[in-house]
């Protein structure tokens, strides 16, 4: 992959101290009346009134079926109208078999929706549009720790994320319910090779920063006016080898109590609200606010 974009370096590998800064109507099928449910093979479900909503308001091409219980139709009919607009089905069921799709101890709220696999966006497009901060996730396997890495990201400004294809847990319907509706108004693409995508942005004019407890740059002491790529390691093991190799700045959160280290959704939240109130501090003093 190559990204053509003007840089004044050529940076390969190694961590560099040397600062520069860059400066009709729609078509509605025939309604169908509620069905019995058929009994799928294992499928992935969205469940709940809120997170079910919030995906039919998204994305309703990406329900297959909506699953009611028997006698709720009316409270839901929004949400069976978008899911027959968007040519999905819905079923009638009981509570046994809805509490069965959604799990164990799970509060389905008498709403259960089984859906498409996320459509990723491009990687190209999303590196094209040269977002600033750009997310890199490598190794993330918690669906619960990427939801809440997205929902972090979105409200700290940072509109794309990237994340690897291997070791790293994709958009499943856990992360969509866990990230609150952030992954709505995101971009996210995934990447098979982390280092060979970090050599690009650099030549894309990005300088990369690693998340790793105990480097050599503090997060309040990184440069933010430049643009940059935030790298988040996997639970544990953090950031790999490879990666730290390419990145330009292994960057710590100092921590003032006995706890040694973050949650990484935790750790990732602070150092993105962090690079956000800095910039914009930095935004304001140019304004001569």
């Amino acid at each position: 992959m190559a990204l053509l974009m003007n840089s004044r370096r050529t940076r390969r590998g190694g961590n560099r101290r040397e600062h520069a800064h860059d400066g009709d109507r729609e078509h509605r099928p025939t309604p169908r009346p509620l069905s019995a449910p058929e009994r799928p093979g294992p499928v992935e479900v969205v469940f709940g009134v809120e997170p079910v909503r919030e995906l039919l308001e998204a994305a309703p091409v990406t329900v297959r079926e909506l699953y009611l219980r028997a006698g709720d139709e009316r409270r839901f009919d929004a949400e069976i109208e978008r899911v027959r607009a968007a040519g999905g089905r819905v079923v009638r069921t009981d509570e046994r078999e809805l509490a069965r799709m959604a799990g164990a101890g799970a509060r389905h709220q008498g709403i259960v929706a089984t859906v498409r696999a996320y459509q990723y966006a491009a990687l190209e497009e999303v590196l094209a549009a040269k977002p600033d901060p750009l997310v890199i996730v490598d190794g993330v396997t918690d669906p619960r720790n990427l939801g809440a890495i997205l929902r972090s990201a979105e409200g700290a400004g940072a509109a794309s994320v990237v994340l690897a294809r291997d070791r790293t847990v994709g958009v499943t319907p856990a992360v969509i319910k866990s990230s609150a509706g952030a992954w709505i108004h995101m971009k996210i693409a995934r990447c098979g090779n982390v280092a060979r995508t970090l050599e690009d942005l650099k030549e894309a004019g990005y300088w990369i920063a690693a998340l790793v407890p105990g480097g050599a740059v503090s997060l309040y002491d990184l440069d933010v006016t430049r643009r940059l790529a935030i790298v988040i390691g996997a639970e544990g093991k953090g950031v790999r080898e490879i990666v730290k190799k390419t990145a330009d700045f292994m960057v710590d959160i100092p921590m003032r109590g006995k706890v040694e280290s973050l949650n990484v959704s935790v750790a990732t939240a602070v150092a993105l609200f962090e690079i956000a109130r800095r910039r914009s501090a930095h935004e304001r003093l140019g304004k001569g606010g």
